[in-house]
Formats: structure tokens, C-alpha cells, sequence
């Protein structure tokens, strides 16, 4: 009786850890989908490979989402002793463990590829810059966006808009988001300090990167002994009944 009060002790707390693990995952995604979504949404659509950078996201968020009620769903089954909860919330934890492992070694193809395809879409991104900014609607919403959500301006920096379009237009201006005050401004007047949206959505991803490999890592652990303690009361659930 005193071990299966243990292992009750321990569903629980494993459990909750799984539940705020996932809230933090939740919240990662979250945070992922406000973070240059505007640009990575437009790569996305227009670059295939930039669909897993969408991916990763919504994997955080739905991900995040069971491993709460999976938290919720093993505690209500360990405190009510009940077989068939505990065996489901086996079967659903064993299926997402996979499930995670299957996204990891995707994220991981993806971060070893990522430099080599942010190349590719080098002369994309700096032609929509120098020929569609200040032209086409939808590019410039887009490009406006993202540099006020990133902080950054142009693909590489400030550069991007020499000889474009907008700067012929607006006599050697450069955009509000590239200058010190709130006001386009000529080169002069470029804040220095502001990266290109390139270098800010790699450190972006891969800040976010290390801190979704750590959070996805711990959850992993407890998952696994949450499973172990899950199948033991359950068969222990019949000793208790018989004795």
C-alpha cells in the first residue's frame, strides 16, 4: 500500500511538470507566431522549405496544448485509480513521445540546411526590396511589418534600398524602420545599430531554437518515467483491488 501511495505521489508530480511544460512550449509557440510572422508566413507561401519554420511553430502550440491536458489526464487518473484512464493516457503520451521525436529530427535537418536556403532566397528578398517596395501593396505591408515586429532593416541592412525604387522615388530616402528618429531619413540619418531582418530572424531562431531543444528535452524525461509509473499503477491497481 505505501509503494502504491508512492507512485500516486509520483504521477501526480511528474504529471504536473508535464502541465506546465506544456504551457511553456504553448507559450514559446505563441511567442513564435507573433516573432517575424509576417515574413516567415510570405517565405512560407512562397519558398517550400520555409513552410518548416511555420511547422515548428504550430508544432509548439499543438504540442503544448495536449502535454497540458495529458498533465490534467494523468493526475484525474492516478488520484481516481482508474485503469482505463491511466491505459489511455499511456497509449496518448507514447503516441506524442513519437511524435516529438519525429519533429526533432525535422528541426535538426532544418537547422543544418537553414544557412545554405536563407542563400537561396538572398536575391529574392533584396529584388522585392530594390523593384516591389513602396510598389505592390501586399510586399510593402509585408516588409513593413516584419521590420517594425523584427527591429531590423532591409534583408541584409540598410543597403538593400540603395537604387530601389522607393529611394529614386522619394529623392535618396531610406524607410522610417531604418532611421535613428521616427521619420524616413537619407543616409545620414540610418541607425547603425539595427541588423538586417536575415540576421535578426537567425538569432531569433535560433535563441528560440535552443530554448524549445532544453524545454522539449525535460518534458522528454518526465514523459518517459510518467509512462513507467502509468503502466505500473495500472496493474498494481488489481493487487490493491484483491487484497
Amino acid at each position: 500500500m505505501a509503494l502504491f501511495s508512492l507512485l500516486k505521489i509520483l504521477m501526480f508530480l511528474f504529471n504536473s511538470i508535464i502541465f506546465f511544460g506544456g504551457l511553456g512550449l504553448l507559450g514559446i509557440g505563441l511567442c513564435l507566431k507573433i516573432d517575424g510572422s509576417s515574413f516567415t508566413d510570405f517565405l512560407g507561401a512562397s519558398v517550400s522549405p520555409f513552410t518548416q519554420l511555420v511547422v515548428i511553430r504550430y508544432l509548439c502550440i499543438g504540442i503544448g496544448s495536449i502535454l497540458s491536458l495529458l498533465g490534467v489526464l494523468g493526475c484525474w487518473g492516478a488520484i481516481r485509480e482508474n485503469k482505463s484512464l491511466l491505459l489511455l493516457f499511456f497509449i496518448i503520451i507514447l503516441l506524442l513521445f513519437l511524435v516529438k521525436m519525429a519533429s526533432a529530427m525535422i528541426i535538426l535537418v532544418f537547422s543544418s540546411i537553414a544557412n545554405v536556403l536563407f542563400v537561396h532566397i538572398d536575391s529574392w528578398a533584396v529584388g522585392t526590396l530594390r523593384e516591389s517596395y513602396g510598389q505592390e501593396d501586399d510586399i510593402t505591408k509585408m516588409w513593413n511589418t516584419t521590420m517594425e515586429e523584427l527591429h531590423c532593416c532591409g534583408f541584409r541592412n540598410y543597403t538593400d534600398f540603395n537604387g530601389s525604387k522607393y529611394q529614386n522615388q522619394s529623392g535618396g530616402y531610406y524607410p522610417v524602420f531604418c532611421c535613428k528618429g521616427n521619420l524616413p531619413c537619407q543616409e545620414a540619418g540610418i541607425d547603425s545599430e539595427k541588423k538586417g531582418c536575415l540576421q535578426e530572424l537567425k538569432d531569433s531562431l535560433e535563441k528560440n531554437g535552443k530554448l524549445i531543444g532544453g524545454v522539449g528535452l525535460g518534458i522528454l524525461v518526465f514523459e518517459v518515467a510518467a509512462m513507467v509509473v502509468s503502466m505500473i499503477l495500472f496493474f498494481k491497481i488489481d493487487d490493491i483491488s484483491y487484497d
